[in-house]
C-alpha cells in the first residue's frame, strides 16, 4: 500500500535520530523507493536515495510530490532550514543500509494490508483485525455502536488500568451527533473522552441495512498524529466488511449449526427419529452430554445484529463446543460438554463475569442427554430466566434447579388460589392462632422444618421440650394429622410453602 511522507519520515527518525527532515505531505501517496541516477527524470509519488553530490539545487526545489532522502551531506546536521520533502542525512550513511530500512518500511504497511483483507473474510471476531494494527497505531483500539456499547476492542487494553471502567460495563463515552452520511464511512473526528480523559480518533461506519458503528483510536502509548486519520479511514474499509459477513443473512439454513437447531425449536411437526442423522455434520452425537441457557436481551440490542453477534462470539469463545443465536427476544446458547470436556459448573465459572460485565441475565437448563430433548431443555432454561429475573432480579444467572420450586408453587395456583388448594388442617390452626394468640401453626411448621425431631424444634422456638410436647399433643387433637404418611407431609410442606409466598406477594403490594 502507499504512505506518506510523514509516515516515512516518522519511522526513519527511529532509526537516524540526527537527520535533518523538512515538512512533510500527509497524503498517502508514496510508492517504494528507487536509487537516483544523476540526470535521470523524477517519476511521481517515489522515495529517491540519493547522494548530495548527484543532485543539483534547482531538484531539490523542484521534486514535486517525490520524497528525497539525501546522503553524504556536509549540512545534513547544521541546516536550519530543510526543504519540504527533503530529509538530510549525515556523512557516512550507508545507501544500502537506507534503502532496506524504507523497503521494511513499506513490508510493514504491505503486511498490515494483506492482513486486514485475510481477516476481514475469514476472522471470527474483531479483536483479531484490531489486534493486529497494533504495529501501526500503538494505541488501543475499540469497536462501539454510536450510542457507546463496545463491541470489541484490542488486547492492549485489558493491560491498561485507565481502561478498566469502561471494559467492566462494555459502554464507553458516546460523543457528537449521528449525523446523515451519504457514504458507508463518515470523516474521522476528535473528542475527548470525559471518563478516561484521553483523546480520540473515531470514525462512523455504515452497513447496508443502515446500522452505525464506531472505530475509535485512543492516544493512549503514543501521541496521536495526523495521519493517523488516513490509517483509520483505510482500516475503516475491512471493518465494514467485517459488519458486512456478520449481517448478511444466511441463503441456506440448513448447513449450520445454529439455524439447524433453531428450526427444532421453532417447527411443531419435526421429525424427532431423524434428528442424530442431521446432527452427524456437526459431530454432535445422541450420548453426548448438553446443556441449555437462555441470556434476555435488551429490545435495543436486539435491533443491532453485530451486537448480538458479537455476544454469541464472546459465549462460543468462551465455551468450547457452545453453539449461541438469537431466536425471538432472547440468546440461546446450547453447549456440548463433551467438547467442552469440563462441567456444567465450569462452563458457568467461565461466562458468569461476562455476563455481569455485559448486564446480561442468563437461565440454565438441567444437564441432558438425546437430541430428542432439546426443545424440552430449552424450554426449562427460558422458564429458569424468566421466574429467576421476577423473584430474583439481582441475580445474573438463574437455573432451573434454583427456581424448580417457584415454579411448581405458582403452577398450583394457576387456577385455583392458594385458599382453596391449601390443606384445611393448616389453615384451622393459623385461624385458632388468631382468634386465642397461640403459636400452633408456627410451632407445627418448626416441627416439620426440623424432620420431626422435638429436641430441635423446641431449640428453634426457644420453649421447653415439655412445652413443646403439649403444643403438639394440643395440635394432634385439634387437626387429627398423620405426620408418618409421605403424602401428608408432603402436602403440609406445600402448604406451608404456598402461603409463604402468598404473604410475600401481599407484602410486595
Amino acid at each position: 500500500m502507499r504512505i506518506s511522507m510523514q509516515i516515512l519520515a516518522d519511522r526513519l527518525k527511529q532509526n537516524y535520530p540526527d537527520c535533518r527532515q523538512g515538512e512533510m505531505s500527509e497524503e498517502m501517496n508514496l510508492k517504494r523507493p528507487l536509487f537516483y541516477q544523476n540526470g535521470t527524470d523524477l517519476k511521481k509519488n517515489k522515495v529517491y536515495i540519493v547522494k548530495a553530490k548527484d543532485i543539483s539545487k534547482t531538484l531539490l526545489h523542484t521534486h514535486g510530490d517525490n520524497l528525497l532522502l539525501i546522503t553524504d551531506s556536509p549540512s545534513g546536521g547544521t541546516d536550519e532550514n530543510p526543504l519540504p520533502g527533503v530529509c538530510f542525512f549525515s556523512e557516512g550513511c550507508d545507501q544500502n543500509e537506507l534503502f532496506n530500512t524504507v523497503q521494511r518500511i513499506f513490508d510493514t504497511y504491505d503486511a498490515w494490508d494483506e492482513r486486514m483483507q485475510n481477516l476481514a473474510l475469514s476472522a471470527r471476531t474483531f479483536k483479531s483485525l484490531l489486534d493486529a494494527s497494533h504495529r501501526i497505531f500503538l494505541n488501543p483500539i475499540m469497536i462501539s455502536t454510536t450510542d457507546g456499547f463496545i463491541i470489541d476492542y484490542s488486547s492492549l487494553m485489558d493491560t491498561l488500568p485507565e481502561f478498566q471502567g469502561i471494559l467492566q460495563n462494555n459502554q464507553v463515552t458516546a460523543c457528537g451527533d449521528e449525523g446523515e452520511y451519504p457514504h458507508e464511512i463518515s470523516e474521522v473526528r476528535q473528542y475527548q473522552d470525559p471518563s478516561t480523559q484521553k483523546n480520540n480518533l473515531f470514525v462512523d461506519i455504515y452497513d447496508k441495512n443502515r446500522n452505525a458503528y464506531r472505530l475509535i483510536i485512543v492516544e493512549a502509548t503514543r501521541k496521536l498524529k495526523t495521519y493517523d486519520e488516513y490509517l483509520l479511514l483505510h482500516m475503516a474499509k475491512y471493518v465494514r466488511q467485517m459488519l458486512e459477513k456478520y449481517t448478511v443473512l444466511q441463503s441456506d439454513i440448513s448447513y449450520t449449526l445454529d439455524r439447524l437447531i433453531s428450526n427444532i425449536l421453532t417447527d411443531e411437526n419435526i421429525d424427532a427419529s431423524s434428528l442424530e442423522q442431521r446432527f452427524e455434520s456437526f459431530h454432535w452425537k445422541e450420548n453426548h452430554t448438553y446443556f441449555c441457557m437462555n441470556i434476555h436481551v435488551s429490545m435495543i440490542d436486539r435491533q443491532n445484529l453485530t451486537v448480538v453477534r458479537f455476544i454469541c462470539n464472546r459465549i462460543e469463545s468462551l465455551m468450547k463446543g457452545s453453539c449461541a443465536f438469537l431466536l425471538e427476544e432472547n440468546i440461546v446458547v446450547y453447549v456440548n460438554l463433551y467438547y467442552y470436556g469440563r462441567t456444567l459448573e465450569d462452563a458457568m465459572h467461565s461466562v458468569t463475569d461476562f455476563l455481569r460485565d455485559s448486564f446480561l441475565k442468563a437461565g440454565i437448563s438441567y444437564e441432558f442427554s438425546g437430541l430428542q430433548s432439546l426443545k424440552q431443555y430449552y424450554m426449562q432454561s427460558r422458564i429458569a430466566l424468566e421466574e429467576g429475573m421476577k423473584r430474583y432480579p439481582l441475580r445474573w444467572v438463574n437455573r432451573f434447579e434454583d427456581i424448580a420450586l417457584d415454579y411448581l408453587l405458582g403452577k398450583c395456583t394457576d387456577t385455583l388460589p392458594p385458599q382453596v388448594i391449601c390443606s384445611r388442617a393448616v389453615l384451622t390452626l393459623r385461624d385458632y392462632d388468631k382468634q386465642h394468640k397461640t403459636d400452633y401453626f408456627e410451632t407445627l411448621r418448626t416441627y416439620i422444618s426440623c424432620q420431626m425431631n422435638a429436641v430441635k424444634a423446641a431449640k428453634a422456638l426457644f420453649i421447653h421440650r415439655s412445652t413443646f410436647l403439649y403444643r403438639m399433643a394440643h395440635i394432634r387433637e385439634m387437626i387429627h394429622i398423620d405426620l408418618e404418611d409421605p403424602d401428608q407431609l408432603l402436602y403440609l410442606l406445600l402448604t406451608y410453602k404456598l402461603l409463604e409466598k402468598e404473604n410475600g406477594e401481599n407484602q410486595d403490594r
